[in-house]
This record gives structure tokens, sequence and C-alpha cells, in this order.
């Protein structure tokens, strides 16, 4: 098998795996949303110095904490990824699948944004259009529904905050997330023992659910090493369009096995996001495209 068919694969498992995660942290369910936060960072931390460790790049993470540089970045991006994963986290575990979903849907869109205000980049026609398609959806679904969808905007924005963080850090993906919940690990212990030590926390762990837990380290660092690893080896428009599949498992998995039901104003505004997606997509590759150098220019 190829380099890119096996790149392929390991970004559609990375994308699996990704999209499936709601249901994992269902099975989770009973527990304080918040106490399934703490164990995720140090689980996560445990897993990512092993990996460093095994793969012998133990000096690049040692060498990061002592880069006073760096840090200026990884200390807010610590901030930025906790409240990721909480809000995440809190979302699934109440019901809210779908509207995580359709946040995830628009992250692309925030970036954009972002990148328009912060670092000055330059958007095509088509990705502003793209915007107000997307902001058209939210206005229309908040006004059928009567109230305004809080917790996917907030999902459209915290992870944008987060790679808006990491592209300014400049980081070593893996590097920076061992980083990152090391600094969170401390805060994430002593609230997990102060404030969870009862029911929803560690008084309410059985056997079972010890699998659960100390693999919620293993399947939140999986996919961003898969994805680490071999985006670069794949087609800038492949990648493009790939991403949105994580999104569209979960708004699946939702309906399908956790139930939540699809309201008119969710599919409204899902159809303004999707409709955005594509013309944001075309967009995207027109000025990629658009940016390489003309071959017969260099005849």
């Amino acid at each position: 098998m190829s380099r890119t068919k096996k790149s392929l694969l390991a970004l559609l498992l990375c994308y699996l795996i990704w999209g499936l995660q709601p249901i994992y942290w269902n099975l989770l369910g009973r527990f304080n949303s918040m106490f399934v936060l703490c164990v995720r960072i140090v689980m996560s931390m445990v897993f990512t110095w092993l990996f460093l460790i095994c793969t012998g790049r133990l000096r690049e993470l040692l060498a990061a904490f002592k880069d006073k540089r760096l840090m200026r970045y990884l200390v807010p991006a610590a901030v930025f990824i906790c409240a990721d994963w909480g809000l995440f986290n809190w979302a699934v575990m109440n019901g809210h699948v779908l509207d995580t979903a359709l946040g995830y849907y628009m992250n692309p869109m925030v970036i954009f944004i972002i990148g328009l205000v912060l670092f000055r980049e330059r958007g095509h026609l088509l990705e502003y259009l793209a915007v107000g398609v997307a902001f058209v959806g939210v206005l229309i679904s908040t006004v059928q529904n009567g109230s305004f969808p809080l917790i996917a905007v907030l999902c459209s924005i915290s992870w944008p905050l987060y790679a808006t963080v990491k592209k300014a850090a400049n980081a070593d993906p893996i590097v920076s997330i061992a980083v990152e919940t090391t600094l969170l690990a401390p805060f994430a212990i002593a609230a997990s023992v102060l404030l969870y030590g009862g029911e929803g926390g560690y008084g309410s762990v059985r056997a079972a659910d010890l699998a659960l837990l100390i693999c919620s380290g293993l399947v939140t660092a999986t996919p961003m090493i898969l994805y680490t690893y071999v985006v670069n080896d794949l087609p800038f428009k492949v990648v493009g369009i790939l991403q949105y599949t994580s999104s569209t498992i979960s708004f699946l998995c939702g309906i399908l096995f956790l139930n939540e039901e699809a309201t008119p104003a969710k599919l409204v505004m899902f159809a303004f996001i999707i409709a955005g997606l594509v013309i944001f997509t075309a967009g995207s590759f027109k000025k990629h495209k658009e940016a390489l150098p003309d071959p017969s220019a260099t005849k």
C-alpha cells in the first residue's frame, strides 16, 4: 500500500474517532461532566508523555517548558483547550450533540474571520459569501426557535480560539498538547479530589468504568497524533473536504444513537451552514489554486 493511501486511511480513522466521540463520552454519562474533563486532562497528559518517551522525543518536550517565547502562547492555549473540551463534554453528556456538530461545522468560517481580523489575511469573494449564508442560518434559527443557539455558537468559537493561539505558537502539535495538559493536570487533580469525591465523581467509579476513564486520554490524543502525521501527505482539497466528515458523523450519532431531536430550527440552521460550507470550500480551493505559481511563468 502506498504512503498516500495509508495517510488517507489514517486521516479517515482520525475523523471517525472524532465523529464517534459523543457516543464514548455518553458512556460516562452518569458522571459529572467536569469530573470527566479532569480525568480526560490527566490521562491525555499521561498518554502524550508516554508517546513522546517511546518515540525518543522527551527532550523536545522538556525544551518546550524552557522556551519562554513558546510558553507565552501555550499557557493561554491550555486555557482554551480546557474550555473547548469542557464545553464539548458538557454538551454531549447533556443532550446537545447536534448543537456541537453544528458549531464545529462553522469552525472553518470562524477561523477565516479570525484570520481576517488578527492576521490580515485576504479572503476570496466566495468565502465572504459563505460566512453571510451561515450567519443568515443562525439568524433564522434564532427567530424560528425563539432562542439563540448559544451552545452551537460557543462550539464554533472555542476551537478556533485555540487554533489561533497554536498558529501563533508554531509549535509541534503533540509536544504542545503534552505541555498544555501538563499545565492543566495539577488543577484537574485538585478539582477532582476536592470537588468530585462523591456521587458523580470518584464515589461513583465502578470496575467497569475504569477502562473508559483511563482510555479517555487515548481517545483524545490518538486522532490528534494521526492528523499531525498524515495531513502533509495529502492534497489540500482532500483534507479540506474530509474535515467535515467528523461533524457529519457526530450529527448522525446524535439522531440515530443518542435519541436527539432534529428540530425544524436546527434543520434550517443545518441547511444554511452546509450551503455555506459548500460555498466556503469552493472559495478556499479557488484561493489556494490562485496562490500556486503559474507554470507558464517559469518557461
